[in-house]
């Protein structure tokens, strides 16, 4: 993409991925994690929401595989066991790469300046049933660092940022607002949602939530219009209208467990 190109948001319906590390229009992105955190899945789960737009948009999973493959093993053979397909369809490329099975450190990370959306999926989020399991911490976007969002989505992404950086991160939970503390659970449910290729494992069918919607939702949580509903209400769910019956529903998985992080 050139450097006077206009810089679009592409729409996922993937509630998380649209407010804290949005797609680029034409852009380029990866998805990397430990083994066993879903890359594959959220990979298959981008093919299948995007390919029957117009919009272009290649796909760069860092998989983690075998570590200690037997002679006959193929990197193809095993991808195809995972992910079901190619994961190339329509304007949506799929270059798939071996990874290694070691921690995303910040050092890693910023060795993929080169993406424009990098989408890291957690060990520690799958631990506290966090699906899917991205790091809203650590997963960056280049429309948020260029400002190329509307100042509205900047806000409340930032805002959104620093809530459930207080979940995790000891020193700043400690200082928290209990109220507070309680709207950012509440935040980190509500990304938590189902994905279409999942179906058969989660027995959920597919959600997707508008960005506009998800932006919405995601404010009006820290402004205290929803203090009434229980944290697990948002947990794996669509939009509002979904969550508003969960109250009282009994989870066969979940809700979010925070583990606070020593910093």
């Amino acid at each position: 993409m050139s450097a006077d190109a206009q810089l679009e948001l592409l729409e996922t319906g993937i509630k998380v991925i649209d407010v804290m590390c949005p797609l680029m229009a034409g852009g380029s992105v990866t998805i990397v994690g430990e083994a066993r955190v879903g890359i594959v899945v959220v990979t298959e789960e981008l093919v299948q929401r995007l390919s029957r737009g117009p919009d272009r948009v290649s796909l760069f999973p860092l998989v983690p595989l075998t570590p200690n493959p037997s002679p006959d093993w193929s990197f193809a053979e095993e991808l195809k066991k995972e992910a079901g397909s190619e994961c190339t369809v329509g304007p949506v490329q799929t270059f798939f790469f071996r990874g290694e099975d070691q921690p995303w450190t910040q050092d890693r990370l910023a060795e993929l300046s080169a993406f424009d959306t990098v989408i890291h999926l957690s060990r520690e989020r799958i631990r506290a049933n966090i699906y899917p399991a991205v790091d809203v911490l650590t997963s960056r976007s280049r429309l948020v660092e260029t400002r190329a969002i509307s100042d509205e989505h900047a806000m409340i992404r930032e805002r959104v940022r620093q809530a459930i950086a207080a979940l995790w991160i000891a020193d700043l939970h400690a200082g928290a607002d209990k109220t507070m503390l309680e709207r950012a659970l509440k935040l980190q449910n509500y990304f938590t949602q189902p994905f279409f290729i999942a179906e058969p494992y989660t027995k959920r069918s597919g959600a997707t939530v508008a960005a506009a919607e998800a932006l919405r939702t995601c404010r009006d949580i820290l402004d205290g219009h929803y203090d009434d509903l229980p944290a697990d209400a948002f947990f794996f769910s669509g939009g509002m209208a979904e969550i508003s019956g969960n109250i009282g529903r009994v989870l066969q998985f979940g809700p979010v467990s925070i583990q606070v992080q020593d910093p």
